[in-house]
């Protein structure tokens, strides 16, 4: 069973830092798209992962797609930098001691990373819904969102598990 528990570990491990790569890339390409937009929206609109109804703001108001890409790309960097925390996270977690004061406070932290993509896609919709309203071009529910509220709130409730067993821990080693 501990061998299991190990390699199934070892494998999430390789997948948030698979995750983390790849929203890296995402997060360079839209970058990119948003760096070369100033010299070549044309350009820009055709590159990997670049969204046109985005690009279709650029037309209308400048300011709007400043803001909407700025948008785009600080969210997609949040879900990134997730995904490479609980990668160090699981590489530096030691399973012969798991309930240590510095795992408790990543497990914690990763629900605060969470939580603050669920505020900043909300945010983000709400101002795609305000574009909508004043433009012709349809960007509501543009990050789904959903689910991170609702993964911080049990990411968090797993952290406290943990200050709760590094606390009872501390106990037993006082008491032996």
């Amino acid at each position: 069973m501990k061998t299991q528990t190990k390699t199934i570990l070892e494998i999430i491990k390789y997948l948030a830092l698979i995750g983390a790569i790849g929203f890296s890339i995402e997060c360079g390409s839209q970058l990119i798209s948003f760096i070369i937009s100033f010299s070549n929206p044309e350009f820009a609109k055709k590159m990997y992962l670049a969204n046109k109804s985005i690009f279709e703001l650029r037309s209308q108001n400048l300011i709007y797609f400043y803001f909407a890409k700025s948008l785009v790309i600080a969210f997609v960097a949040l879900k990134a930098h997730i995904w490479y925390y609980l990668f160090d996270f699981l590489h530096k977690l030691k399973l012969k001691n798991p309930f240590t004061d510095e795992v408790a406070t990543k497990i914690q932290n990763i629900s605060y990373y969470l939580f603050g993509l669920w505020i900043m896609a909300e945010i983000g919709n709400g101002y795609f819904d305000f574009i909508s309203k004043r433009t012709d071009i349809d960007l509501v529910n543009h990050f789904n969102h959903g689910e991170y509220f609702f993964m911080a709130g049990i990411v968090y409730i797993i952290a406290q598990i943990f200050k709760r067993g590094v606390e009872l821990q501390e106990e037993n080693e006082l008491t032996v």
